[in-house]
Formats: structure tokens, sequence, C-alpha cells
């Protein structure tokens, strides 16, 4: 009788062990899934921010380029001159010839 209680208790206790290994095993795979969901939207973000980062360059660079442009426009000659070339537009006594 006594080696059926003490098998029982082998029994229990591997199976505790068993139970407890598995739950662990659990936590760990969640923690770790957790872990690298986490990881790969840093990632995912850092790269966003080095993409948002170039494009921002890209729009101050043609923001500049937009301001110099207006402040040519606010010029008269400098408009004078630009319909002249872009709109083929001609002063007094001046004849417009297009060469090609």
């Amino acid at each position: 009788m006594a080696r059926k209680s003490s098998k029982k208790n082998k029994r229990k206790k591997r199976r505790r062990i068993f139970l407890v290994t598995l739950l662990c095993l659990a936590i760990n795979t969640y923690v770790i899934y957790s872990v690298g969901s986490i990881l790969t939207n840093v990632y995912d973000m850092k790269k966003e921010s080095k993409q948002l980062e170039s494009k921002l360059e890209e729009l101050k660079e043609e923001e500049d380029v937009l301001k110099s442009e207006v402040k040519k426009l606010k010029d008269p000659v400098y408009v004078a001159k630009y319909a002249r070339e872009k709109f083929f537009y001609s002063g007094d006594n001046e004849y417009i010839i297009r060469m090609k």
C-alpha cells in the first residue's frame, strides 16, 4: 500500500512539474511574441520616420525655391522679362522672332 501511495505521489509530482513547465513555456512564448511584435513596430516606425524626414527636407527645399520665386515675381522688371520669355510678350517697338 505504501508503494501505491508513493507511486501516486510521484505521478502527481510529475504531473505538477509537467503542468508548471507547460505554463512557463506558454508564458515565455507569449512574452517573446509580444516583445517581437513591439520590436517590429519600433523598426517600422523608425523606417517611416526616416522616410518622413527625407520628405520634409525635400519639401523645405521646394519651399525655399518657391519663396525665392515669389520674391522675384514681386519685382516688376523680372515679371516683364519672365512674361517676354515665357509668353512671348513684346514691349513697345519690339518684334518677336521665334527661332528653333
